[in-house]
């Protein structure tokens, strides 16, 4: 078979357009579109007819036997066959068009972008020095010095009118496509609500996280073993379950190509919030949380050493003290990577848009750090130290290659950029732009004391920030088992929110207040004036003064009588005609002095 040229491919399928048609496919005549298997490449002689050097050569290119595919998808291997050969494309004439590949092979990012070549050396140099600028702290002080002020700060009245508007809108829209409502349907209870019952509903939610409960059913039972006023006195149970249905954050009409368009304001709410209110201090840490969630959704993940290993996964940029300061989803979808550095790197430099050239010191772990990422934090001014992966291209072979005793290390700097290994129980490789290496010693929390490098050091001491968040959240989380995946991110956001209220009150205040006794006072704050005194139950009141009765007739006794509980403890047999009615068993007892001698001894 001879070998065609482009443009005679070009004429090909411009003559078979309608069969394209039916195809349904696409070809790209872009020859740089096709990707070529590096490891068969072979020189343009070994591919024409006219060098062939046997049978099974020329048959090859006779149409009678199957060319290899390199570097395209076919459908069943049936049909045409398109490939390329140094540029080159070929089509097979014994196949009909109806097997055009649906989709060529694009080239991957790294062959896009080629990786830089970094020079690796022994030398010491001093690291950079990056100032801290700013002053940490509240921005906008609270109004009062109560709790609930200080969640007032994050929960302002901007976010409660936008879950009154959103749920109002949402309620109607849904019960305007079920109608006719059936005859017994909750629905025709729905009335729109308001800011004051929207405070309500948050307050109980929150307040569900401590007091857990089997159901929902149950914080409205009057079941002794379970009743509890404060839900009843606050709103019904329909109402509350009308209110948890509609509960929304974002307009439906709208048409947009965002899967967190149901929580995209919430999210844009707290970023925005959070940077008007608080600055944070220099030590910051970015790591993933996971929100549990085992429905179907397109971007539920698996984290295997998470408390919830199934869920929505959200990237937070926290203090090392656990504040939380902005939160990224991961929605499936790419962050923009103007610096071709990977998605892991760009989700760092959008979480730290707002903080760089200011000093920040950046604590993360390996499935952020490279050196790329390393180099781009330090032209901003901010410090990083981390965990490193070992298959990052960009890393020193010296380094990653040699063999090491327990307790040894061995580091290659380029520029202000430290890569170093040392290994404990297995290989450990960091990278930092604000250490010179060395070896220090630890004491763990056992007393023990070895020696670590400063950078393994640091970074034990500055990551703790989202695990101290999420332990701090899991205590008296207030999540609910919904069908509606945002309704848990809602409700992890109020969490955080409320998380965040009480680090600012305690720093702010100087009073080491309780994550739970906090908790109580915002719900407090949030019911309003709602009257929480215990309800008196009305009846005859009880007797507490000890008296003797009659025993009470029978059948077949006129004068019944009964054995003297004290004579009895004593030894001896007596009967006696009365009893203590106020006493819980009734006893029999003599009316002198068993009677007497019974209750004062």
């Amino acid at each position: 078979m001879a070998c065609m040229s482009a443009d005679e491919v070009a004429q090909l399928l411009m003559e078979t357009d309608d069969e394209i048609d039916e195809a349904g496919m696409e070809l790209s005549l872009d020859d740089s579109e096709f990707e070529i298997d590096s490891d068969e490449e072979k020189s343009s002689d070994e591919f024409s007819p006219e060098t062939a050097t046997s049978s099974d050569e020329a048959e090859h290119f006779s149409g009678r036997g199957r060319p290899r595919m390199h570097g395209v998808r076919t459908r069943g291997g049936r049909g045409h066959r398109v490939w390329t050969r140094d540029g080159r494309t070929s089509v097979s004439p014994n196949r009909g068009i109806r097997g055009v590949p649906r989709r060529v092979t694009r080239p991957r990012p790294s062959q896009r972008f080629p990786t830089p070549v970094y020079i690796w050396t022994d030398g010491e140099q001093e690291p950079p020095v990056f100032t801290f600028t700013k002053t940490p702290g509240l921005k906008r002080p609270a109004e009062g010095i109560s709790p609930g002020k200080y969640f007032e700060l994050l929960l302002t009245d901007e976010l409660v009118d936008l879950m009154v508007t959103e749920t109002n809108r949402y309620a109607n829209a849904e019960i305007a496509k079920q109608r006719p409502l059936l005859r017994e349907s909750r629905l025709w209870a729905w009335k729109d609500t308001d800011a004051a019952e929207m405070k309500k509903f948050l307050g109980l939610l929150i307040h569900m996280g401590p007091n857990n409960l089997p159901t929902l059913e149950h914080y409205w039972t009057n079941d002794p073993l379970y009743k509890t006023e404060v839900y009843g006195k606050s709103m019904g149970r329909n109402r509350f379950q009308l209110l948890l249905r509609f509960w929304h954050f974002s307009d439906n009409s709208q048409n947009s190509e965002d899967r967190l368009i149901k929580i995209r304001p919430l999210l844009d709410y707290f970023d925005k919030t959070m940077r008007e209110v608080y600055y944070p201090k220099q030590d910051l840490c970015i790591d993933e949380s996971m929100v549990l969630w085992r429905g179907r959704l397109l971007f539920r993940q698996y984290i295997k050493n998470k408390r919830h290993k199934y869920g929505v996964k959200p990237y937070e940029l926290c203090e090392s003290d656990g504040m939380v300061l902005k939160i990224v989803i991961y929605s499936g979808t790419s962050v923009d990577d103007d610096l071709h550095l990977g998605q892991s790197a760009a989700v760092v430099l959008h979480l730290m848009s707002d903080f760089l050239d200011k000093g920040h010191l950046l604590y993360t772990d390996n499935y952020y750090n490279s050196v790329g990422l390393t180099k781009a934090l330090t032209d901003r001014s901010t410090y990083l130290c981390g965990t490193l992966r070992f298959d990052r291209k960009e890393n020193p072979k010296d380094v990653v290659q040699k063999k090491l005793e327990k307790g040894e290390h061995c580091w290659k700097r380029s520029g202000p950029v430290v890569v170093c290994k040392w290994r404990d129980k297995r290989d450990v490789l960091t990278i930092t732009n604000m250490h010179n290496m060395e070896m220090v010693n630890v004491t763990n929390r056992n007393q023990k004391v070895s020696q670590k490098p400063n950078i393994v050091r640091d970074y034990n001491n500055g990551m703790s920030g989202i695990d101290q968040s999420d332990q701090m959240l899991s205590y008296y989380f207030a999540l609910r088992k919904t069908i509606r995946w945002y309704k848990k991110i809602g409700l992890h956001g109020l969490e955080i929110m409320l998380f965040n209220a009480h680090m600012m009150y305690n720093e702010s205040v100087g009073e080491q207040m309780r994550m739970l006794r906090f908790r109580e006072k915002v719900t407090l704050h949030l019911l309003g004036n709602v009257d929480l005194q215990p309800t008196l139950t009305e009846g005859p009141p009880a007797e507490t003064f000890h008296h003797l009765v009659g025993v009470p007739l029978t059948e077949k006794k006129e004068r019944p009588t009964k054995p003297c509980r004290q004579c009895t403890k004593n030894g001896r047999r007596r009967e006696t005609r009365y009893i203590c009615p106020v006493c819980p068993e009734k006893p029999a007892l003599c009316v002198d002095p068993c009677f007497k001698v019974y209750h004062v001894l």
